[in-house]
């Protein structure tokens, strides 16, 4: 159990803190137990440093009443980069899933710095898409 930003994350780490970072990201109401312990075994195997984590109202992690979450989506975004701060970690491979991958996505644009690779699963794009010109040529 990791303290990040005034909640308690449960948090699970694989492999070697020495070696290049993946920080996985599930999905809404997923605990981390969706990443499958032999996945997380292989990557740490193949030396990364894996870490998996239950957002907030996920798994072990703080709750809050059913309804009232006293946090949006800007949380949940500071709770992965300020995981990687508690661990002393400059940047990780993200990995993110469905709302997970949504995260991701704003570390990326907003932390760029953090991300070394983005992996995007089952995700849409979290941000409006930009406008396109249309050029007709005869």
């Amino acid at each position: 159990m990791l303290h990040v930003n005034g909640v308690d994350l449960c948090t699970q780490t694989f492999g070697d803190a020495s070696d290049p970072t993946v920080l996985l990201i599930g999905g809404a109401e997923a605990s981390m137990d969706w990443w499958d312990d032999e996945l997380c075994d292989l990557l740490a195997a193949g030396g990364r440093f894996v870490i998996r984590y239950d957002t907030r109202d996920t798994g072990r992690s703080t709750t809050f009443p059913v309804g009232a979450p006293t946090y949006d989506g800007e949380a949940l975004i500071a709770d992965a980069v300020g995981l990687l701060d508690t661990l002393g970690i400059a940047a990780a491979h993200v990995v993110g899933v469905s709302m997970g991958g949504g995260i991701a996505q704003h570390i990326a644009v907003h932390h760029p710095d953090r991300v070394a690779a983005l992996t995007l699963i089952s995700t849409p794009r979290a941000a409006p898409a930009a406008p396109t010109t249309r050029t007709c040529r005869r």
